[in-house]
């Protein structure tokens, strides 16, 4: 028992020393308020002012960082591809490098390779797209003058004239806005200045990162202090790990959707087969919703072409191929680096779409389950490895005895 001059302590403080009030415990306290004027504020709203300000803080900045990006998107979407490409490639580097080949010509032999993989894909769906455009086209006229068959003569009864004065109608809407086609073709010269820019850009920035993107990211944790130079590099090597099996597992599914509707619309003897398979191909990297928005196109084109019978067989097989990535190959390929809920997953993608379009649904995902791992790294919730770190187990607190 703990004593003193004057003798021993009181029970229970004469047995051991005092439990530590629980955070809980304070939630019904008033404070005084610092300003001496006797105002006794609750902790609770105390407490939730603090949290409060802080949040609004945060929000501003990430506000403030949304608007640079959204002015910068020239810049942005290049560089955020290049970084998805980055990590499409690195294994192949990484290949090379373990067999003795030089930085150097690793790096050439995987840009080439690619470059060569991606000019000869857009030169065949290009000849493609070339050659079945006048069968598309006569569907469609086909298609056209059977509705206007229906319309007229079937349970509708309508008057020809009033078909043939749509067409009239769309003529004249277009002579009178003359000017708004004009700026548009404008607008679509720049377009494709744009794009053309971004493409170099991101060509450029591909190569550099596939090259020196390591040596790029150790010179930017040497900036951080000492103590957080660990942390910062174990942060940035989980969120990478995450990144690159994200896209590896993405481009597995894209494959899985792309051979599927191209089977599909081969024996359907479909038009536009490769230029629908590559439609399809670059929506799957929008999770949930992607492939089905390319496929719903390419039902569309089947449907005109050959008719109602064919769509559906079409359809059939998207909602088929659509449980099997979300049963299957979600869970077992993308998940494994994924650990984001399917309600986070979709909150991501209309946060993305509002926010920056189609970029930002297919870059939203990504970028939220990167920071993610990175924050259970850094909050101690998982290992460099993605390994979950178990909780200690905290003890029961001994009963106090009283006097």
């Amino acid at each position: 028992m703990s004593t003193t001059p004057d003798g021993p302590l009181p029970a229970p403080f004469g047995d051991r020393e005092p439990r530590p009030m629980q955070p809980g415990h304070q939630l019904h306290r008033e404070i005084d308020v610092p300003d001496g004027s006797g105002v006794r504020v609750p902790a609770v709203l105390v407490g939730a002012a603090a949290w409060s300000w802080r949040v609004l803080v945060v929000l501003t900045l990430v506000a403030l960082v949304g608007f640079v990006l959204l002015h910068l998107l020239l810049l942005v979407v290049p560089f955020a591809t290049a970084i998805l490409a980055t990590a499409l490639l690195m294994p192949i580097t990484n290949w090379l490098r373990r067999r003795g080949v030089s930085r150097g010509i690793s790096t050439l032999i995987t840009i080439v390779f690619a470059l060569a993989v991606l000019s000869g894909v857009i030169f065949f769906v290009v000849d493609r797209a070339v050659a079945g455009y006048p069968q598309l086209a006569d569907e469609a006229s086909r298609a056209v003058t059977n509705a206007q068959n229906y319309l007229t003569n079937g349970p509708f009864h309508l008057q020809k004239s009033s078909i043939d004065n749509i067409g009239s109608t769309i003529t004249k809407k277009l002579n009178a806005n003359q000017g708004a086609v004009a700026s548009g073709v404008i607008s679509a010269g720049r377009t494709a200045i744009d794009v053309v820019t971004g493409a170099v850009l991101f060509v450029f920035l591909t190569i550099f990162l596939v090259y020196d993107g390591d040596r790029v990211w150790d010179w930017f944790v040497r900036l951080l202090p000492r103590h957080g130079e660990d942390l910062a590099r174990g942060a940035g090597q989980r969120a990478w790990r995450t990144l690159t099996g994200y896209i590896g597992g993405q481009f597995f599914v894209a494959l899985f959707h792309t051979v599927a509707i191209s089977a599909t619309l081969l024996i359907l003897r479909a038009p536009l087969v490769a230029p629908l398979a590559l439609v399809v191909f670059i929506f799957s990297f929008v999770p949930i919703i992607g492939a089905l928005v390319a496929g719903a196109f390419a039902t569309v084109v089947v449907l005109v072409a050959d008719g109602p019978i064919q769509a559906l067989v079409l359809v059939i097989v998207l909602l088929v191929e659509d449980q099997i990535e979300g049963h299957l190959l979600q869970p077992l390929v993308v998940g494994r680096y994924v650990r984001l809920h399917p309600i986070a997953i979709a909150a991501t993608l209309v946060a993305g779409a509002l926010v920056a379009g189609i970029p930002g649904a297919i870059f939203g995902v990504p970028l939220v389950a990167a920071v993610n791992a990175a924050a259970k790294f850094l909050s101690g919730r998982e290992d460099i490895d993605g390994n979950v770190i178990p909780r200690d187990a905290e003890p029961e607190p001994e009963p106090v005895s009283t006097p």
